[in-house]
């Protein structure tokens, strides 16, 4: 009788199990082929992907041809990871993520040096996605801002992105700039990415944001927490889905195109509590800013479609509409609110609805309890308020959907539309099976009566 061949030896360590043994002897990861285990690869940082190669010698040199490196926040030094990369053997770079923080890179000439040829390293191998964040000091070199491959750049620095060389990054597609400082000098960056489509900007600072010259760009993403208190003008002519959140009064949306059909809206916490305590426009101009801000905002949101709008803008709305802002007809056909039912916010909500009389959906998602220090300012500032309103809690405070409440809040919705179809509303844990019952019974008339489908998740 044939003897079996023998088993092939594995080096690997305590920790690291030949394949083999996890299936009672039956290797099935192994058996798959490269490109689905550099798939699986991709979900680990690259230091653990090396590690495999003592399982045996199917895996010796299997991480050395993944196209996907990651080399995420540890301990390691930079010199390590440069060991590593010796052994890297691929010709192409889909993905590449570098980590660097203070006691990665001391702020030495030595050090930059080292961050330099990381990036070149992935630069020379054709990289289509490259993620930086560098939590140290570091000026970015020129070769940097020439790339003809790179496809999507993430980078989160509090360094300033000003490129004193041309740029050409002529496949760019996204752009992703997280705590970074831009200047004038961020034309260059605009001017040298034809391509680019999707823009997010996040806590950066920043004077003016002009895209005229950037005629595919579709996809806006500003996040402006925590960022400079300097007054910024963003003209986005060509753009299609806008995203600001956490904006204040010193950001003004200055052109946006027509084509602009979908919008996701919201202010920093505490700006309608600033707008409240503020004096008389006559004493102080800032509050005219607000006026201002939202009269302009609202005009560039008048043919938006898929609407979505957050607490503290639905706030904004209340004392708009309050201070006698004009608020124009607007084209939303879909609108989503992110916010808890809250008194301060009714009022908001009833003038954008009666506003938009072409809408068929609305999307109501429950958010966590909010800051009662901006919801006293604001309910404080609106009195007296109508008495239909008074039902509502002047704060947030129920963990448990309460049905009355909850009906309420969908009649308000309701008698405020005029071509409704659907009502979604997205209670999550405030939906339990104690009131699940309840409310499904009074969604179930509702629906009858209004000839709106209603639906509880």
């Amino acid at each position: 009788m044939e003897e079996p061949p023998p088993k092939e030896e594995s080096n690997a360590p305590g920790g690291a199990q030949n394949p083999s043994n996890l299936f009672g002897g039956v290797d099935s990861i192994s058996s798959l082929p490269d490109e689905m285990l550099h798939h699986i690869f991709s979900f680990v940082p690259t230091k653990v992907a090396n590690t495999t190669s003592v399982l045996s010698k199917r895996w010796r040199h299997l991480w050395c041809k993944t196209p996907y490196l990651s080399f995420p926040h540890h301990k390691s030094s930079l010199e390590s990871i440069h060991e590593t990369l010796a052994s890297y053997t691929a010709a192409k770079i889909t993905r590449f993520h570098l980590y660097v923080d203070r006691e990665t890179s001391e702020a030495s000439e030595r050090s930059r040096h080292h961050v330099d040829s990381l990036i070149e390293f992935a630069i020379s191998h054709n990289v289509e996605k490259l993620s930086l964040v560098l939590n140290a000091y570091y000026v970015f070199p020129d070769f940097f801002f020439s790339n003809s491959s790179l496809k999507q750049l993430i980078v989160d620095s509090w360094n300033y992105m000003s490129p004193k060389c041309t740029v050409s990054w002529t496949s760019l597609q996204n752009l992703s700039l997280r705590n970074s400082s831009l200047d004038e000098s961020f034309t260059k960056v605009l001017s040298g990415s034809l391509m680019l489509e999707s823009l997010t900007l996040q806590s950066c600072s920043l004077s003016c944001l002009d895209l005229s010259e950037s005629p595919r760009l579709r996809r806006l993403n500003l996040e402006f927490f925590n960022s400079s208190p300097r007054k910024c003008h963003i003209v986005a002519p060509h753009i299609h889905y806008l995203r600001m959140i956490d904006f204040t009064q010193k950001y003004s949306l200055v052109d946006v195109s027509s084509s602009l059909i979908e919008a996701n809206i919201d202010t920093i916490y505490f700006l309608p509590r600033f707008w409240c305590t503020q004096d008389d426009p006559s004493k102080d101009p800032s509050k005219h800013d607000y006026q201002v801000m939202m009269q302009t905002m609202l005009e560039k949101l008048q043919n938006v479609e898929n609407l979505t709008v957050g607490l503290s803008f639905l706030q904004m709305l209340s004392i708009a509409e309050y201070s006698g802002v004009h608020f124009p007809t607007f084209n939303v056909k879909t609108l989503t609110l992110k916010t808890t039912i809250l008194r301060s916010a009714v009022l908001g909500i009833a003038k954008l609805l009666q506003n938009s009389p072409e809408l068929k959906k609305i999307v109501f998602y429950k958010t966590e309890d909010w800051n009662c220090s901006v919801e006293k300012y604001v309910n404080r500032y609106m009195e007296p308020q109508d008495p239909q309103d008074l039902i509502f809690p002047a704060k947030s405070a129920f963990k448990v959907a309460k049905p009355d409440l909850v009906a309420s809040f969908m009649e308000l919705l309701l008698r405020n539309t005029r071509k409704l179809e659907t009502l979604v509303l997205q209670l999550r844990s405030c939906l339990n099976i104690s009131n699940y019952d309840e409310l499904s019974q009074i969604a179930l008339t509702l629906s009858h009566k209004n000839k709106v489908s209603i639906v509880l998740k």
